[in-house]
């Protein structure tokens, strides 16, 4: 299901954190046993000796890099231990070196201080630039969202409602923050493209014809180029272009299936599939909630994903406000 690559993607994030930490600890640990291995009875062994010291700043900042300021400072505690048994057990009674080897330990310490706040205020500073294109994101979406108003007032209502379902299908998946911003905004444009059907086929108040349908069938390309060009829509955009796409491959406009599929547009499907049986429609009244599941269920697997599908669900019976 397509909500198994979210799962993929968070195994994912934590297979390469466990890589990271293995790399670390293995460098470590190389180093620290060539430290005890080493002899130390000639000039070329001293200076082996002293490079190895040097190499222990890789490790300090590939975890600084990797974990911010915490976690080069974990690394350079662990590293100052096993530096320190070793200036101990292979260089006692040596005080002029000890007192070198000791200096190496305060370097790893300050260069661990300030490469992790380097770190901290880039990050700092990035999110800072992605708060301001979020901001500029935000205005564009809702100045589309007031053009969807003034061509149609259904047609907003209507996805305002898709909007909030998914965020609550987003919320009950446990998907994190920032992915439910981003289906939050999709749900909300997810019919923008519909600007762009005649009105004759959008407003009909009838079964629409095959070629009608064609043509509706064009809102999610259409609602992709409008959103492609914003900077920093992308992902919306492809969201909202694969938002009538189906598990089975009979979806539109591309026929993906499964994994191909955003994880964020099949939520949002299903919250669309779902206001679109609860609401009123020209040519349709509207089904109960429990029709609206009961037909969910039908659709989950094939048309529709199935732990979204039972997610809402869930929603329902815990009460959710889904109408």
């Amino acid at each position: 299901m397509a909500i198994s690559r979210s799962s993929k993607r968070f195994g994912d994030r934590l297979e390469a954190t466990h890589l990271k930490t293995v790399a670390i600890a293995g460098a470590i640990l190389i180093l620290t046993i060539t430290h005890f291995v080493a002899g130390r009875g000639t000039h070329r062994l001293h200076v082996i000796h002293i490079i190895l010291a040097g190499m222990y700043i890789v490790p300090i900042i590939a975890a600084t890099l990797w974990a911010g300021l915490r976690g080069g400072l974990a690394v350079t505690a662990v590293i100052s231990v096993v530096y320190f048994a070793h200036i101990r057990v292979s260089w006692p009674d040596h005080p002029m070196e000890n007192a070198n080897q000791y200096a190496m330990i305060v370097v790893y310490w300050v260069l661990a201080a300030v490469a992790g706040t380097l770190v901290e205020v880039e990050k700092k500073e990035r999110t800072r630039r992605l708060k301001a294109e979020r901001d500029a994101v935000i205005e564009s979406i809702a100045s589309l969202s007031n053009a969807l108003r003034f061509k149609d007032d259904y047609t907003r209502r209507h996805s305002e409602h898709v909007s909030r379902l998914a965020v609550l299908i987003g919320v009950r998946l446990d998907l994190p923050d920032e992915r439910l911003d981003v289906i939050r905004w999709a749900g909300l444009l997810h019919d923008i493209g519909k600007i762009g059907i005649k009105d004759d086929v959008l407003l009909k108040p009838d079964e629409l014809t095959p070629e009608e349908w064609t043509s509706i069938r064009q809102h999610p390309i259409i609602a992709a180029e409008i959103l492609a060009p914003i900077h920093g829509a992308t992902e919306i955009a492809s969201i909202v272009l694969a938002h009538h796409e189906s598990p089975d491959g009979s979806g539109y406009p591309k026929a993906l299936k499964g994994y191909e599929i955003p994880v964020e547009a099949q939520i949002v499907r299903v919250a669309d599939v779902f206001a679109s049986l609860v609401e009123v429609r020209p040519y349709k009244p509207a089904r109960s909630v429990q029709e609206a599941l009961t037909i969910l269920r039908s659709m989950a697997g094939t048309k529709v994903d199935a732990r979204a599908s039972r997610a809402l669900e869930r929603l329902v019976t815990g009460g959710a406000p889904v109408l």
